[in-house]
């Protein structure tokens, strides 16, 4: 169904002064994200729209595909799971699912923490070299508590051992009562981001850690998978 708009009809809706609208309709008219009916001279969706529509629909596809994953994982083990990417060797946390749990630690998306002292950071490190992870902190390591890695030579070991594993942990290294498990997503061959579960430490018991590295490990295949499948290069793009 085509709905179709008098100019007063949109006015009264919007609470837009007619003089302060009429250009800007003029203007959306012009760039085809409305047409306008000479005859009936209404208003109705236009080709741009419908193109600025699925653009932004194919840009959030794959963040739409992991957020679903990200749900699962939460529902499974109620516990707050977070998505991050590396953004200027650091990690941008994007977007959460938040548990259900009385509580619950405070993350702010958007906010920038570390490579080398998160657990979503140090999955995004599996990209990196031991070179490059030298030349990266050769100014060393800033400590956020008592438990932060402070020197390269043990962050290299860390990264190796959690390659291995296929799984990244960091414990009371940012924040003195909370740990992180994170696993990286791999998209053509290309970690795209990481995915990881962040709990207080009082429920990071060893079944429930376990668990949780099961259920990421899991859902991170999957995503892969079906990013792959939709031939979803990048998960921003």
């Amino acid at each position: 169904m085509v709905f179709k708009l008098t100019f007063s009809n949109i006015s009264k809706s919007l609470e837009i002064p007619k003089s302060t609208l009429s250009p800007i309709l003029k203007t959306l008219v012009e760039l085809e994200v409305l047409n306008l009916d000479p005859i009936s001279q209404t208003y109705a969706t236009g080709l741009g729209a419908f193109q600025i529509g699925q653009s932004y629909l194919k840009n959030l596809n794959g963040l739409d595909i992991i957020k679903s994953h990200m749900t699962t994982i939460t529902n499974s083990c109620n516990e707050t799971c977070q998505l991050g990417i590396n953004h200027n060797n650091e990690v941008l946390y994007l977007t959460k699912v938040e548990c259900s749990q009385p509580i619950k630690l405070m993350s702010s998306i958007g906010r920038n923490l570390p490579l080398y002292c998160t657990g979503l950071g140090r999955a995004l490190l599996f990209n990196y070299s031991e070179k490059e992870i030298r030349n990266l902190y050769s100014n060393g390591l800033t400590q956020f508590t008592e438990k932060t890695v402070s020197n390269v030579d043990d962050l290299i070991k860390i990264i190796n051992f959690s390659k291995k594993e296929g799984v990244a942990e960091e414990k009371a290294e940012v924040t003195i009562d909370a740990c992180c498990v994170a696993v990286p997503l791999v998209v053509n061959n290309q970690i795209q981001a990481a995915i990881g579960i962040s709990l207080p430490m009082s429920r990071a018991t060893e079944n429930h850690l376990l668990n949780i590295i099961s259920l990421l490990k899991l859902h991170s295949q999957l995503i892969s998978e079906e990013l792959e499948a939709l031939n979803i290069k990048s998960i921003l793009a």
